[in-house]
């Protein structure tokens, strides 16, 4: 097959013919039954329901049966929803991008960085460095600085511990305190500005997307150089404001 893999890991294959086989009827099965099934040994049966078990993925319950648990339904609502979200927000990216001249991103939390989903690039000759799966430190952009807003402080402050809050220019925000104060701005205002916290000469405006249980599940923004925004800072505010909104409602919001 000519489109074939190069590498196969045989035990990442067998853990998701577990997966697979509980999936088919999640009656549950003992270690015994899966081994006689799938043809394997129960040395390797025994290691396999284990690692999945330390990852949630499988529960175990009277007399030794396994049953999937729900992070696996949960986790691939998460990559659907993800899907309509980057399918619902392109649109609206594109008339953002039309509109302001400037390029749009799309992104949304992945545990303490963020990750784009989408962009689209405008007219102006200024190099942003996003790029679609590029995850990044939250505190260092205005996206992430919104998708912090959606957080308790506790929260954030779990993620700080985690990673840190490193400089990536001066004007990087590298104090918890004064992020807090950053965060609390933002979820009054409705918006973020990104000036040059990740890049010096380059200025950003991002604003919170809802779910249609009022949680903050994405960021949309747009970016371009210091001088293209300062002149007209107050407008696109406003468009990137209403292009998160219709995305929102779009999305049930």
């Amino acid at each position: 097959m000519e489109n074939a893999p190069k590498y196969r890991v045989p035990s990442v294959e067998k853990a998701f013919a577990i997966v697979e086989l509980f999936a088919a009827d999640n009656h549950g099965y003992t270690l015994s039954e899966v081994s006689r099934l799938l043809r394997l040994p129960v040395s390797t049966v025994s290691s396999l329901l284990s690692t999945l078990w330390n990852c949630g993925y499988v529960s175990r319950h009277e007399q030794g049966r396994y049953r999937l648990t729900m992070k696996l339904l949960a986790e691939g609502t998460k990559a659907v929803n993800q899907l309509d979200l980057n399918k619902v927000a392109e649109p609206h990216m594109k008339e953002l991008t039309a509109k302001s001249g400037l390029t749009s991103v799309l992104a949304v939390r992945d545990g303490d960085h963020l990750v784009y989903l989408d962009k689209v690039d405008g007219a102006s000759e200024v190099l942003l460095a996003s790029y679609v799966g590029r995850r990044m430190l939250l505190h260092l952009t205005g996206t992430g600085k919104v998708l912090l807003s959606g957080l308790s402080e506790s929260e954030v402050m779990e993620i700080v511990r985690s990673v840190g809050l490193p400089a990536s220019t001066p004007k990087t925000i590298t104090s918890l305190p004064v992020l807090n104060k950053e965060l609390a701005r933002i979820r009054k205002r409705g918006h973020a500005i990104d000036n040059q916290g990740y890049d010096l000469g380059i200025k950003g405006v991002a604003a919170p997307i809802f779910d249609r249980d009022g949680n903050v599940a994405a960021a949309i923004g747009v970016g371009g150089s210091v001088f293209e925004l300062n002149g007209s800072m107050r407008q696109i505010i406003k468009l990137v404001k209403a292009a998160a909104r219709a995305v929102s409602e779009n999305l049930g919001r």
